[in-house]
């Protein structure tokens, strides 16, 4: 197995700070200017990346994102299937619960959204409304699960109903699905919320992944990037 993998975080035009983080392997960020970061490894297994997005308290949603992708970085390196993920992510939430005693950080939490590569499968996991999308030419298919309340229309509010550290028992959405080449991306709402899906969908199927982190930021921008914004594009190639 071999993978490329492109990553950014960053504050947006609006934000004084950045609660977004990413993580790819050990590796987390939370910059407050994004540098597009492009990495190529023949990783072992597992390999997880994954994106946060922080809310809660004066300090306390960069404090949550940053903290639950740390801890994940720790305790992946031990996750053989979905119940490993799902039991860590169980085990963070109630961390940053607990963290979350401090008056500072009151009601801090984040979401999350990952790909975990292991020896044969690839596990998609979610909690809050952060999103990972399969990429497969110039198709887009929405992977994870909104948890976020419907508007009339059917569609997502920025109202979650889920997140790390709210001190009640999650329910991590889990799919798994045999270990092959694709593509995947991972996304904070900065992103998904910002764009058209078929802008989005026009930015991944560029054959080059530069190019097409540079549409994402571009028109992050341009539509006045109003929230942090973050996005890793996973490429899984054949060894």
């Amino acid at each position: 197995m071999r993978v490329n993998v492109r990553a950014f975080t960053d504050t947006g035009l609006r934000r004084k700070r950045n609660e977004d983080a990413v993580m790819v392997g050990g590796w987390v960020s939370q910059t407050h200017n994004g540098v597009l970061v492009d990495m190529r490894m023949q990783p072992g297994s597992p390999f997880v990346c994954a994106v946060c997005d922080g809310m809660g308290g004066h300090v306390g949603g960069d404090v949550a994102s940053r903290t639950a992708l740390s801890m994940i970085a720790t305790m992946s390196p031990g996750w053989t299937g979905g119940d490993d993920i799902t039991s860590s992510l169980s085990y963070v939430s109630d961390w940053l619960y607990d963290m979350g005693r401090d008056t500072e950080l009151a009601g801090m939490g984040t979401t999350i959204a990952g790909v975990c590569l292991t020896a044969d499968e690839v596990i998609v996991f979610n909690v809050g409304d952060s999103r990972v999308y399969s990429v497969a030419g110039e198709t887009l298919t929405q992977v994870s699960v909104d948890d976020a309340v419907l508007d009339a229309a059917g569609r997502p509010t920025n109202i979650i109903t889920q997140s790390l550290g709210q001190g009640v028992p999650i329910a991590a959405h889990l799919t798994a699905t045999p270990l092959q080449p694709g593509s995947y991306l991972m996304c904070s709402d900065g992103v998904h919320g910002q764009m058209e899906h078929h802008d989005l969908q026009a930015a991944t199927a560029c054959n080059d992944r530069g190019d097409g982190s540079a549409i994402i930021i571009g028109t992050a921008r341009a539509n006045g990037a109003a929230d942090n914004f973050s996005f890793i594009l996973l490429d899984v190639l054949a060894d």
